[in-house]
């Protein structure tokens, strides 16, 4: 079993301790005064008061209404956006290029995504029950965290991808097995279902997947039950087949090939979102390039310095790693360019960061997945888009600055509009119209 495998295992076993926490706070009434609002949705920006009851945003003013009956909060023209959203991690922790990973489990990924203004994380595997029942929990009791969405198992092949690291997960080697599965899962109500379908060798390995028949009968069975589906490919030949059975999300890039020159055209006309993961894709090969990478300092508030002096002292001559890294830096600026082409014709992009692998840190890395989004070229409310309102629309979960939205917001020091990197700059997190306390989150 490999080192991410032994991880999954070790929070299994210690889940009936996370129930012991506390339960979250209630929806409370706030005015946030000299605030400067910035809605992704429609990219307009408000300078004023944001009222909020029971939680939710019941306007935008000019002015304090005179019938508010709540504690006011003056942000100074700080900046107000919709808290942050990862849809694609695994909740277990942070990985580490050797040595002990920082063991977290659920309870504690949401404690740290919350801490870096991440209110909202989309698991797309983990142990089934365990991450389930977590979720459940979480809707009874209150996050104390981020809301944690999940699919629960990762539906795969005989051998195939999910199924390496030691964990049960759901076999489907044929369309029958897809409609069983699926009707199966559905009685535990997944927030999606995940599949792999990937044909892509990783430094010259690869591993068995569905075919297509059983590709679609997921995603139709998924369709039938009021499920959504998020697919893992590996190619672009992989996507165009994941889009036409009907996926509503595909996650990865391909690459170093271009995608061709319909596909673009052909998620626009199906609605299918992208979650590129551009972070786990490339981040590892920065890091080891330039240590300096790790000393951010949200980073270095959220990840013990044992865990950052692994990577900075990494070397990549003496490991496995090695064709990973070299694959990732063939990845990176074709990635990047593919992302820019599908979102300049329409791709409804997310962010999601495959936190829970070497090179990528629970919360932290959606900033930084942010900033690749910006460096490839996408405009700024784009890539607030991402990780806020269009998180927000394919979750099914309104959440935002607009009248009726969850008042979980995002206080910022800077503009985003001036440099994405400006999201790490984070003067205050709102939960359901509580200040959250985030140094009470710190559990490492």
């Amino acid at each position: 079993m490999d080192e991410r495998g032994k991880i999954v295992k070790s929070f299994t076993r210690s889940f009936v301790a996370l129930f012991a926490l506390p339960t979250g706070l209630a929806a409370q009434n706030l005015a946030l005064t000299e605030a400067v609002v910035l809605n992704p949705a429609d990219e307009s920006i408000h300078r004023g008061v944001v009222v909020i009851e029971d939680g939710r945003i019941r306007g935008l003013t000019d002015a304090l209404p005179p019938d508010f009956d709540g504690p006011t909060l003056s942000l100074g023209d700080r900046y107000v956006i919709p808290a942050l959203a990862d849809l694609h991690t695994h909740s277990f922790g942070n990985a580490s290029p050797g040595g002990m990973p920082q063991l977290l489990g659920p309870q504690g990924t949401a404690r740290a995504a919350l801490y870096t203004g991440v209110a909202f994380v989309l698991d797309l595997f983990s142990p089934e029950d365990m991450i389930l029942g977590f979720r459940d929990g979480q809707r009874a009791d209150g996050p104390q965290g981020a809301t944690l969405f999940a699919a629960g198992p990762c539906l795969t092949a005989t051998n195939g991808h999910c199924s390496e690291y030691g964990v049960p997960t759901r076999i489907v080697d044929t369309p029958e097995d897809a409609r069983r599965e699926v009707a199966d899962l559905a009685g535990k109500a997944p927030d999606v279902v995940k599949i792999v379908y990937d044909h892509q060798s990783y430094g010259g390995r690869s591993m068995p997947t569905v075919d297509l028949a059983t590709l679609t009968a997921v995603l139709e069975s998924a369709r039938q039950h009021g499920l959504r589906t998020v697919v893992h490919i590996g190619t672009w030949q992989d996507v165009r087949d994941a889009v036409l059975a009907g996926a509503d999300a595909i996650t990865h890039t391909p690459g170093p090939q271009p995608p061709p020159a319909d596909l673009a055209a052909l998620m626009v006309e199906s609605g299918t979102y992208h979650i590129p993961t551009l972070a786990v894709q490339s981040e590892f090969a920065r890091m080891v390039d330039d240590p300096g990478l790790l000393d951010d300092p949200l980073l270095t508030e959220t990840v013990p310095q044992a865990l950052r002096d692994m990577y900075r002292d990494f070397d990549p001559s003496q490991s496995a790693f090695q064709s990973w890294l070299e694959y990732q830096r063939i990845l990176g600026q074709p990635s990047s360019e593919a992302v820019k082409h599908l979102a300049d014709a329409g791709v409804p992009m997310l962010a999601g960061t495959d936190g829970g692998n070497p090179g990528v840190f629970q919360g932290y890395s959606v900033h930084r997945e942010l900033e690749l989004f910006e460096a490839a070229g996408l405009p700024r409310w784009a890539v607030l888009r991402s990780a806020t309102t269009d998180a927000a629309r394919f979750l099914g979960r309104r959440w935002g600055v607009e009248p009726g939205d969850e008042a979980t917001l995002l206080i910022l020091d800077a503009s985003p509009l001036e440099s994405i990197g400006h999201t790490k700059r984070i003067h205050a997190v709102i939960q359901t119209g509580v200040v959250v306390d985030r140094q009470t989150l710190r559990v490492w």
